[in-house]
């Protein structure tokens, strides 16, 4: 564990997690005062071993990607068989944008709520609506009943809201100092992984030429045995404070504040130009989902959707990282990177959009019917589908890097991703509900997402240009470290 841990020699990446604590006044947390350094000897002869491994920090990481694979992953690959692999994607609709509204409701104010809560019993909370989504998917395709469809909906998004708050502070909190990029790059895998062994079970379950309707029930039981098993590893869930990393630190857990102080900082977060400026954008980055979900539920038979809930995973898997290596450039300054990020970002999704529109004008003058995959017309209408899947995720990753690029403390960036998480979770409600009605054209949504990503971009330029050319929380570092020098030297001169 600790080679996987062990940061690049002489670097500060990501910075140090222990000096970007808040230092007790608002907008910042209270911090306690305990020995954040472990006595590593000590602490071996002392812990059985066992112990040690369970609140080992990757250990911790590991256990959270677990309940990502059998949660959140496997929800994608749900939404990836193309509205909910229903035989009308309507319904499905409701509920997505039932599930999201309430999702972002409480992301919203998911601070004050983890708060009281705690990170372990937010998971638990989380882990128990996950199989919610798939029983009630199994219940609408088995037996048509909707309402459990709309009513799971809502209770998965105030579920999967609690997780994604606990889980965002969990994951910024857990990695030593200089290691936070492999911790990710492990995340990042293990939801990949889950949508591609969900995509697995679709396309064995499905893959049988000229089934119409929805996707077989079996499919569903075989989600929600995965994701019923998200909660015993949620158990497992060892309190932060008493979590060990590799290098012999504890994470420094900030004192609990009042409901007052909390929602303080609500509005602090949501007021800030950071936020601002990057509001439309995070509507649009995940506007997408609906509208591309409804073409491939509308105009692609039940085998084709599910075969694109196992290969849509891959290209993203790749271009994630690509983007990343255009992200991590050392020749270039922060914001340099930044402006060629965006502009990277803003070209791959207006080339897809420009594709989209041009495919579903062709069938808006002439229904293709269900396209098979072995059909000639399956690649070109198929393609952007697959792409979307590829270049919605870049503008996510993307804006959470800026983000990142503006943090003067690790709280400040959990805040300002709770509240980017808040911002997609609208976008997403709005799009699935746009898409709810039974007349509506793929068109629209395809120009309506073509419309916010235009608005966002001005803004976006904005927000890009005024980049520091380094991280605040580096620069705050190396000030410290050298402050801590200047009084070493101060006492060996003294001595």
């Amino acid at each position: 564990m600790s080679k996987f841990d062990t940061a690049p020699p002489n670097t500060h990446a990501g910075g140090n997690d222990d000096a970007l604590r808040g230092q007790g006044s608002l907008p910042m947390n209270p911090t306690t005062d305990a020995d954040e350094r472990v006595d590593m000897e000590a602490y071996a002869k002392a812990v059985p071993r066992w112990k040690r491994v369970y609140q080992h920090s990757l250990t911790q990481m590991l256990l959270l990607s677990v309940q990502a694979f059998c949660g959140p992953a496997m929800a994608d690959a749900i939404a990836g068989l193309g509205g909910g692999g229903l035989a009308t994607p309507q319904t499905s609709n409701i509920a997505t944008a039932i599930n999201y509204a309430m999702l972002a409701t409480v992301c919203l104010f998911g601070g004050p709520i983890v708060n009281k809560l705690g990170t372990k019993w937010a998971l638990v909370i989380g882990a128990m609506s996950f199989p919610i989504r798939g029983s009630s998917y199994y219940c609408n395709s088995k037996f048509g009943t909707q309402w459990y469809l709309i009513f799971g909906g809502f209770f998965t998004g105030i579920g999967s809201g609690c997780w994604y708050v606990a889980e965002s502070g969990s994951i910024m909190s857990l990695a030593p100092s200089g290691a936070r990029g492999k911790y990710l790059a492990l995340w990042i895998v293990a939801r990949n992984l889950g949508q591609l062994v969900g995509g697995a079970i679709n396309l064995s379950k499905n893959h049988v030429k000229g089934a119409v309707g929805g996707v077989t029930p079996d499919t569903y039981i075989a989600f929600l045995i995965i994701e019923s098993l998200a909660l015993p590893f949620a158990f497992l869930i060892s309190p932060l404070e008493r979590v060990v990393r590799s290098d012999g630190t504890r994470i420094l857990v900030s004192e609990k504040l009042t409901f007052k102080q909390e929602f303080k900082l609500i509005r602090f977060t949501m007021s800030s130009k950071l936020i601002l400026l990057s509001a439309l954008w995070a509507v649009w980055s995940f506007f997408y989902s609906g509208t591309w979900s409804t073409y491939l539920g509308t105009y692609f038979s039940v085998r084709s959707r599910a075969l694109s809930s196992l290969v849509s995973p891959f290209f993203c898997i790749v271009g994630c990282f690509g983007l990343g290596f255009i992200l991590d450039i050392k020749s270039l300054s922060q914001r340099r990177r930044a402006q060629l990020g965006l502009f990277t970002v803003v070209t791959l999704n207006l080339g897809v959009y420009i594709w989209s529109i041009v495919m579903q004008v062709k069938f808006n003058t002439a229904s293709p019917g269900k396209i098979d995959w072995d059909e000639s017309l399956y690649a070109t209408s198929f393609l952007p589908y697959f792409f979307v899947q590829t270049t919605g995720p870049l503008s996510q990753s993307y804006m959470y890097w800026l983000l990142s690029s503006f943090a003067t403390d690790a709280q400040s960036n959990v805040r300002n991703g709770a509240a980017f998480r808040c911002l997609e979770a609208v976008g997403q409600a709005i799009s699935y509900g746009m898409n709810t009605q039974i007349k509506a054209n793929p068109l629209i949504g395809f120009c309506v997402t073509f419309a916010l990503m235009a608005l966002a971009v001005g803004p976006m330029l904005v927000l890009v240009n005024s980049t520091p050319d380094r991280i605040p929380a580096d620069v705050i570092l190396e000030a410290q470290e050298l402050e801590q020098e200047k009084k070493i030297d101060g006492l060996k001169t003294e001595a």
